[in-house]
């Protein structure tokens, strides 16, 4: 293979439109120190003899002023080629002679710089951006999600003052058995190989997403505002396109192709428990290993296809090795939210083949065999990347089972019990611990806790980095050390399991949760002296509620991730109403709310008093539409607590929505005299104001709004409307390159910018480019898409027009 490779500068490729649009604001800032002027707008020359360019003489050395118009045209040139004009409004031009021939040469430094941050942040091979790109990337869209993921104040944002980021995905695809490609046509062939992959994942990448090369033959993707099932839908939409192309080998005259393996994982659904409160960069690099993982899974099963990160645990199993006692290691660890316990019916792919079968009389029949079952486990411990487990039954001896089998994830309901038609096999406890196994500790329990008026367990998570700690010694030291720690407060009656590698369980027959919480408290003090680093331990009992005596080690688990989130002293819980909010909150961020909604309603019955959870339950009856009963709640949170700024900004939403302005505007004043900072009632009063065409109260608010924490990326937008709204252009225009520098992504400025383009009859290429930005980020918005069919009519783009408004329709 003797691909032609075309040398390219050390910049990369020339800059382009959307370069200067994407560093407008960069143009405005260097500009501005050589000039003063009140605002500023781009300006593409439709043609070599636009009368625009006509006065910017030979190889566009000469700046325009308009005294008249009070503008100066500067002219943005590249190689001797025209690609903009930057048109600075208000100018104060108190040198013509001196600055109009010098301001061409500051227009080409700071493309030159351009160039030249493009070329940090871009792979110079494929073009596509670099991967400490895409983590910038995806720690900035954290950020702006997690306002969105858990209720709260910003949970009721309406229509058009915000744009309520949901989630989005990350996929990463990896070009399978690449190296084969350099070693048989050479490294020059392969690096022509990628650069063609390259362009193919530039093209299919969204428009407001990011595709990069991470390393390698190894790419990402951020898919914005994609779901679970959208992301997957990507990363197959990747795979596939892949698959299709064909690379020649000019010395043979013969092509070859490739296949790829592709993981993804979506924000906040495959985000767990205290992985919530990391920091946004640490919350990118946790997305980009699950992603990652789900890449490897794809690759364990045989390559050429896709892999969701939610889905490892139900069809990603994998057998990696047979060992002694009918026990196996499997390809399932905690990353896949594997657990002991869980029970698998395991199958193999050798055997769904077609069959192809000649009949006597010469007829041909052909079917597909069934997927044959060979038989069942459960995991016993549970390692990281890796599970142990053991069989509980085969379905037929003469079929083993084998390397290479796959898992599917078998139902859960009764866990205690034994194989149907087989005897209770005797408990076995561990040597070194004394614990018992996991499905011994669930069968003993069972058994015993029917007798029992009242029980108790503790759940242990002890520190997963115990092997660092101390070098040399057996795992198995630190658990019999924790055990006997724990049993030394607990009492030596308590029966104790092993949950997993790092977790230990206890039954305490006989004794309340809530009686417990000082002997839990010493026994973490304890652990963490002997351990060298803190535990963490959830409680839970019966009775409790109207909970059953199967529902304890389920409330045990809730009782366990609320003790994660304790920002200092123990991390212990007792499972009550905080815990089953901090499950409804859980359940509330993966979009659930139905199920987030019945956690609430249980931590109500535990505690009537629980304002947190009744806000948490308003806000989901008021997602439903059912806004009478979500103000219900509000009210009532008030009526106990008349300073619960929470609650009276919701009430205010909900009052809004129904059309009460006064009781809206009520609400919102008296959390501001709770909060003055309070910036969302702010804006919520500047936006009512603004709709009675009160524009100077309006501009108030937003003015108190911008002095409030993270006021001027909230707020900025809604100043530029209200600038628009009273015709000052000008000012809107400022406020919006403004909004932009602080999110670049807000569907809602780009939106406004693109119609103050149109409106003043400036280049509509510029408008097009944004407004089709606005409406891939918000496809809902009909409005967005009416302003992309102006500015694709203002072209003359007489079919995009149509799409546009086709679409806007259908919304």
């Amino acid at each position: 293979m003797q691909p032609t490779i075309t040398p390219a500068s050390p910049d990369g490729p020339p800059l382009a439109q959307r370069d200067l649009i994407a560093g407008e604001q960069f143009l405005r800032e260097v500009f501005s120190r050589f000039l003063n002027f009140k605002t500023h707008s781009l300006y593409f020359p439709r043609a070599a003899d636009d009368p625009a360019a006509g006065g910017f003489g030979p190889d566009f050395s000469q700046a325009v002023h308009l005294p008249a118009e009070r503008k100066v045209l500067i002219p943005l040139a590249e190689a001797g080629r025209l690609l903009g004009v930057f048109v600075a409004r208000g100018a104060n031009l108190s040198a013509p002679r001196t600055l109009l021939p010098l301001l061409p040469r500051v227009a080409a430094m700071a493309l030159a710089q351009a160039r030249l941050a493009r070329a940090v942040a871009t792979d110079p091979l494929t073009g596509l951006a670099r991967g400490e790109e895409l983590l910038r990337a995806l720690s900035r869209e954290v950020e702006l999600v997690q306002d969105r993921i858990l209720p709260g104040s910003s949970s009721l944002v309406d229509p058009g003052l915000a744009g309520p980021r949901g989630g989005f995905g990350l996929a990463v695809v990896d070009l399978d058995y690449f190296s084969r490609v350099s070693g048989q046509h050479g490294f020059l062939a392969a690096e022509a190989v990628l650069a063609e992959v390259g362009a193919l994942f530039g093209r299919l990448s969204p428009q407001q997403g990011l595709a990069s090369r991470l390393h390698d033959d190894l790419f990402g993707f951020f898919l914005p505002g994609a779901s679970a099932a959208r992301c997957r839908e990507a990363a197959e939409t990747f795979v596939r396109e892949l698959s299709r192309l064909t690379f020649p080998v000019a010395a043979t005259g013969e092509s070859f192709r490739l296949t790829a393996s592709a993981g993804c994982a979506a924000y906040p659904q495959d985000m767990r428990g205290g992985q919530f409160v990391a920091p946004p960069a640490e919350q990118a690099r946790i997305l980009l290993r699950k992603a990652k993982k789900a890449l490897a899974v794809a690759k364990d099963l045989g390559r050429d296809q896709a892999m969701a990160c939610h889905r490892i645990l139900a069809e990603g199993g994998v057998v990696l090795e047979t060992l002694p006692l009918s026990r196996l290691s499997v390809g399932l660890g905690r990353f896949a939210d594997a657990e002991p316990g869980q029970r698998f019916l395991v199958w193999s792919p050798r055997n769904e083949r077609p069959r192809d079968i000649r009949k006597s009389d010469g007829e041909r029949v052909s079917g597909r065999s069934p997927t044959v079952i060979k038989g069942e486990i459960v995991l016993m411990e549970v390692a990281e990347d890796m599970a142990f487990a053991e069989v509980l039954q085969l379905a037929d001896p003469h079929l083993p089972i084998e390397a290479g089998d796959r898992l599917l994830l078998a139902s859960q309901a009764g866990d205690e019990a034994p194989p149907a038609g087989e005897p209770a096999a005797p408990p076995r406890r561990d040597k070194v611990s004394g614990l018992y196994e996991h499905r011994d500790f669930l069968r003993l329990v069972a058994a015993d806790r029917e007798k029992q008026a009242a029980h108790a367990m503790a759940l242990v998570l002890l520190p997963v980095s115990a092997a660092e700690r101390r070098q040399g010694r057996p795992a198995e030291a630190d658990m019999a050390e924790a055990a006997a720690a724990c049993r030394a407060h607990f009492g030596q009656d308590a029966l104790g399991g092993r949950f997993s590698a790092s977790k230990l369980v206890f039954y305490l027959p006989g004794r309340a949760a809530a009686e417990l919480r000082e002997a839990a408290e010493g026994a973490l003090a304890a652990l963490s002296d002997c351990l060298g680093a803190p535990a963490a331990l959830g409680l839970a009992g019966h009775p409790c509620l109207d909970y059953s005596r199967a529902d304890v080690p389920e409330n045990c688990r809730k009782a366990l991730d609320h003790a994660l989130l304790l920002p200092k002293g123990p991390k212990l819980a007792v499972f009550d109403s905080l815990s089953l909010t901090v499950s409804g909150d859980r359940l509330f961020a993966m979009g659930d709310i139905y199920a987030a909604m019945e956690e609430y309603k249980q931590a109500l019955l535990a505690d009537d008093t629980n304002s947190l959870a009744r806000n948490s339950l308003g806000i989901c009856l008021a997602r439903l539409g059912r806004l009478e009963a979500a103000r219900a709640e509000f009210t009532r949170v008030i009526g106990g607590d008349p300073k619960n700024t929470m609650a009276l900004y919701n009430l205010g939403c909900v009052c809004r929505r129904l059309s009460e302005t006064k009781a809206a505007r009520g609400a919102f004043r008296k959390c501001l005299r709770a909060d003055p900072g309070h910036v969302y009632s702010l804006l919520r009063l500047g936006r009512m104001a603004e709709e009675d065409r009160r524009f100077e109260t309006a501009r108030k608010y937003y003015r108190q709004a911008m002095e409030c924490r993270d006021g001027p990326q909230l707020t900025l937008r809604h100043l530029a409307r209200l600038a628009f709204a009273r015709g000052r252009r000008d000012e809107a225009r400022e406020h919006l390159h403004q909004a932009l520098v602080h999110d670049p992504r807000d569907a809602f400025s780009l939106h406004l910018m693109a119609r103050l383009y149109l409106e003043e009859g400036q280049d509509p290429a510029i408008a097009e480019a944004m407004a089709r930005q606005a409406a891939a980020l918000r496809p809902e918005r009909p409005e967005f898409w009416r302003e992309l069919a102006r500015a694709c009519d203002a072209q003359g783009k007489a079919e995009a027009a149509r799409e546009a408004r086709a679409r806007a329709d259908g919304v």
